[in-house]
């Protein structure tokens, strides 16, 4: 629960409102139930995480990814071509989306290259016992691919949409 209060600020000598942010003080909530406040409290820390990595975007960017690498594998049949297309999946992510979602874009291309590494030589890797490091040097080619995508989709986005002087 937040209040406006007024106090007085002793450089400038005049009063300043702030918003003061109270917290879980005995005056604000003798109405209510501890299930109420702790509803409040998840309420916070669940806008907080997804502020930070939300799911939907997560998705959005997992899927494009996955059919950057089927298109790309598909087209282009070289080891590798995977990378391209989550490069330029994140690239079209970073295009369209309008906030920063570096961490979705990063976990998307790592997952989809990962897999990608191990089903693209499947029986290889696991009768040569070598699945699991091929599969995390995969992801984390794919992670950095995610990035630099995103990033470079940003900053097109960026600069196509700002104010000409």
């Amino acid at each position: 629960m937040s209040r406006d209060r007024t106090r007085t600020d002793e450089r400038s000598g005049g009063d300043v409102t702030a918003d003061l942010d109270v917290g879980l003080d005995e005056e604000s909530d003798a109405g209510q139930s501890s299930e109420t406040r702790s509803s409040g409290i998840r309420g916070r820390v669940g806008s907080r995480a997804t502020s930070v990595f939300s799911p939907r975007m997560f998705v959005a960017a997992f899927l494009l990814s996955v059919f950057g690498v089927f298109v790309a594998s598909t087209f282009v049949p070289v080891p590798g071509s995977g990378l391209l297309g989550v490069f330029l999946a994140t690239f079209v992510f970073g295009l369209v989306v309008s906030e920063r979602r570096y961490v979705e874009a990063t976990a998307a291309g790592g997952i989809a290259m990962a897999g990608s590494a191990v089903f693209d030589v499947a029986v290889i890797a696991f009768l040569g016992g070598f699945g699991l490091p091929l599969a995390l040097l995969g992801g984390a080619a794919g992670a950095v691919v995610g990035l630099v995508g995103n990033y470079f989709g940003r900053d097109l986005r960026h600069g196509l949409t700002r104010d000409i002087e």
